[in-house]
């Protein structure tokens, strides 16, 4: 891509938007059609005057939005997952309105959640979780929910499912953003798992697609608690698939996963690759907008063999599908079938 230079009215602020060529190299995902981003933001809030923002100042905030939509454009995103920005239903726009101008067409836009911060909120309540995505690569389906009906949790864990438009294959994407570690005594473990506990009950709930990928900043290390839980109900950390020695955090010289991207086993037989993309921790003063890199997350959705098996059963009066240990199967009059049709024992 050209190096080029472009103006952009965005909302009621004037960007000078210009792409960059990457510092750092980009991650190879293999042969992808789907390209998936996930992202804390690091508290990317345009109220300059909140105690949550990270910017002093508009031109603070105008190159952070710079950034943040390069870094997605280099990743070649189709879908970004994002936590850490303003609960409103106008914070993405800034960054979709940038990547649009960088890219040189309107092919970016964002799903709205009508989720709103109250006067009172304070500290990461007034933050949430969201979605960017491609609309000549994908579709939104059904509404865009959470785990939580209500608080802080309702904002930051989310739950929406897309369909590829080319191939009319569809998967279930989280973004979530799980308790904050702290100086209690269990450091806010106990309230990790009860997010990891509130997500695996909802999205046993979803019977649109039986293929989940489970992102974001869950604020847990591989080998604690909150992971060992989701590994527990079949889901695999597909970072640490492709890299043993991935990482997408440094804390006092601590390199360590923050950030994941955890399949269940349909999923992960649709992943290409995984990686993170060291945009942040090593791309130097001028690209960094976040204290966490971004993660790259390639899908070639439609590999398995098994889904004609799931439609026949499904199409049973009596069937309904149940999510267990991060498997789908489908159960009738109490007896459970694989999505292949194989009777469980």
């Amino acid at each position: 891509m050209k190096k080029i230079l472009l103006l952009v009215v965005l909302s009621t602020l004037s960007f000078g938007l210009f792409a960059w060529n990457s510092p750092v190299t980009i991650p190879d995902v293999g042969n992808a059609r789907l390209r998936i981003v996930g992202q804390n933001a690091a508290n990317y809030v345009s109220n300059l005057e909140s105690s949550n923002s990270s910017c002093d100042t508009q031109e603070e905030f105008e190159s952070k939005t710079n950034k943040i939509a390069n870094a997605f454009i280099a990743l070649q995103a189709d879908i970004v997952a994002i936590c850490e920005v303003e609960r409103n239903d106008d914070i993405l726009g800034y960054i979709v309105d940038a990547m649009n101008s960088i890219y040189g067409e309107n092919v970016y836009t964002y799903i709205t959640d009508g989720l709103y911060a109250h006067a009172s909120s304070g500290n990461y309540q007034s933050l949430k979780s969201g979605y960017i995505y491609r609309t000549d690569k994908v579709t939104p389906q059904g509404n865009n929910t959470s785990p939580y009906r209500s608080g802080e949790y309702c904002a930051r864990l989310r739950i929406q499912a897309f369909k590829e438009n080319s191939t009319n294959e569809k998967f279930i994407l989280s973004m979530n953003h799980f308790k904050a570690k702290d100086s209690s005594a269990d450091a806010g473990e106990s309230t990790r798992l009860q997010n990891v506990s509130n997500l695996i009950y909802a999205l046993g709930n979803i019977t649109s697609d039986p293929d989940i990928l489970i992102m974001g900043d869950l604020n847990s290390y591989m080998g604690e608690a909150p992971i060992e839980a989701l590994e527990e109900e079949g889901f695999e950390e597909q970072l640490v698939r492709f890299d043993s020695n991935a990482y997408s955090y440094i804390y006092r010289g601590q390199k360590g996963i923050l950030d994941h991207a955890m399949a269940n086993s349909t999923m992960a037989e649709q992943v290409t690759g995984a990686r993170v993309y060291h945009i942040n921790t090593a791309g130097g003063y001028n690209y960094k907008y976040s204290d966490h890199d971004a993660v790259l997350v390639g899908l070639n959705l439609g590999k398995q063999q098994q889904k004609s098996g799931l439609d026949d059963l499904s199409t049973t009066s009596r069937a309904h599908k149940v999510l267990h240990n991060g498997q789908l199967y489908i159960e009738i009059d109490g007896i459970r079938f694989t999505i292949t049709g194989t009777k469980i024992q």
